[in-house]
This record gives C-alpha cells, structure tokens and sequence, in this order.
C-alpha cells in the first residue's frame, strides 16, 4: 500500500513539474514558420474577423480608431510585424512575403472562418502576399493608399532616393518632413505625436531588419507586386487618398473586379486624417466582399 501511494504520488508531482515547465504561448502570440513571436491584439466578436497589417515602421497602434469602432461589430485582429512593436525582431530573411507567412500564423493560430485583410502601405503589400495563397477563409483584400500605379517601374536610382528619404524620416523624424513628404495633412501636431510615439515604442530598440525589410518592399513593388496579384482570388479594394492619380485600368488587367475608393482632401494616412469616411468606405467594402462570397 505505501509503495502504491508513493507511486501515484511520484505521478502527481510529475504532472505538476511538467505543467509549469510547458508553459502554452500566450493568446496574443503566434509563432511564424521561422521562429519569430508576432504580438497582436483581439477585440470584439463576428464575421467576417477583420486582419489589420500595419505599415513600415508603424505598430498595430496605427489602427487604434479602427479597433474601437469595428470591435462593436466584428472580430478585429491588429498585427504587430516583427521588427515592429511588441513582436520578436530574431529573423535573417526581411522579406514582404516572410511578413505574408507571419500574417498567415496569425490567422491559423486564431482559426479564423472568415477573413478580410486591410493592409496600410508597406502593409499592402504583405496583405496582397498573404492573400495570393488563396485560403479559403479569405473574403476580400483591402488596400489603404499604395500602389498608385501598378506598372510604374522604378529605376535603381529612384529606389536609392526613395530609400535615403524614408531611412531619414524615421530615423530623424520631423513634423515638418512628414508634412512635406504627404504623411499626413489634418491636425499634424497631433499626428507628429502619435508617429514619435510609435517609433519609441518599438521592442526593436537597434532597429534590426528596418532597411533590409524596405529594400525588399521597394524590390518588391518593381519585381515581385503584379506575378503576386495574378495568384490573388478574392476581390480587391483600394481606400486611398487624391494627392496622385491611381491608374485603375493597369491594374484591372490583372485583377477584373478591382475597385477604387478616394477620400479627398487627405494624405497618406487616409485612416488618421479622416477616419470617419475611411471606416465608412470600409464598412461598404466589407458588405460587398460579404455578398460576392455568398
């Protein structure tokens, strides 16, 4: 009797010291396919579970109004890339389509039934990389102010400059160069403030993987953009501002359905400088993506 005792004692006690030594990951965690942690947040309840992708250098806090507003409605999930706010930075390969993979561990890791991305600059372009895998629980693509003209090709020259540019701006960060570069335009103290804010708030103090993953997006865009839209299934949606004319018809050649939404009178960050017709324009698309997946 006491030696079987002393056995189911031995059991219990294994048990214990395995349950605290495997701890599960956190709930807002995901593990992408090459190790890296990837921080997001959830709010809300209902479908179809809207994915929101930051742009380059931002943090998921960039979607802050969005949360709040379509967490009444829907599931809403807001992702911080790695390299960028809370999420791990331990990654060699910066590439827009290892950003799609850890979208993609996101989704998975949330079983998520039905999905509509919204990806904001750089974040377009990993939206347009997670989707172009065609899962089945993706309804619809928004795109938030990028991709203008789809068959503009840029010289070596031109990426140099637009890499040097955007390299400055976040690394000696002005309100005057953010005005001047189209950032922002309606309340730009205020916006000035929200951008320092992110940029201090990065777990990535040294920054790793900031310029590789630019140079990437930037070869990208000139190499990778239209063979990655080809492989897109599901409707496409562009919100974005009138500062530069977008060039519809180039890119219907390679997405028939493709629609184009223009808030007037904004900058880049369409979401920031008008968020009330920018979620209105989204609560439209998402009822459309709904109709043509039923």
């Amino acid at each position: 009797m006491k030696q079987r005792i002393l056995f189911f004692g031995c059991c219990i006690l294994s048990l214990i010291l395995v349950s605290f030594g495997c701890k599960a990951a956190p709930d807002n965690v995901a593990i992408s396919s090459d190790g890296v942690t990837i921080s997001f947040d959830v709010q809300g309840e209902g479908e179809p579970a809207l994915v929101f992708i930051h742009g380059w250098t931002n943090n998921r806090s960039v979607w802050d109004a969005q949360m709040a507003h379509f967490s009444k409605k829907y599931k809403v999930i807001a992702i911080d890339l790695p390299g960028f706010g809370e999420s791990g930075y331990n990654r060699t390969n910066w590439t827009t389509a290892s950003f799609g993979e850890d979208v993609t561990a996101v989704i998975k890791k949330l079983n998520l039934k039905q999905v509509v991305l919204v990806g904001f600059s750089l974040g377009a372009y990993v939206g347009i990389e997670t989707a172009k895998t065609a899962p089945e629980n993706l309804i619809g693509l928004v795109l938030v102010d990028e991709i203008k003209d789809i068959e503009m090709k840029y010289s070596p020259e031109m990426l140099a400059y637009m890499d040097s540019v955007l390299m400055d701006v976040v690394t000696n960060p002005t309100n005057e160069k953010l005005v001047a570069g189209g950032f922002n335009k309606k309340n730009p103290r205020v916006s000035y403030e929200r951008v320092l804010s992110m940029l201090s708030s990065h777990k990535n103090t040294s920054r790793i993987g900031w310029k590789e993953s630019l140079d990437d997006a930037l070869r990208w865009l000139n190499e990778d953009c239209i063979e990655s839209l080809k492989k897109v299934k599901v409707p496409i949606v562009s919100i974005s501002s009138d500062m530069e004319p977008t060039n519809v018809e180039a890119f219907k050649k390679y997405v028939p359905s493709y629609q184009l939404k223009i808030i007037p009178d904004v900058a880049h960050l369409v979401m920031w400088d008008n968020p009330e017709e920018f979620n209105r324009l989204l609560e439209e698309s998402i009822q459309e993506f709904k109709i043509k997946a039923e």
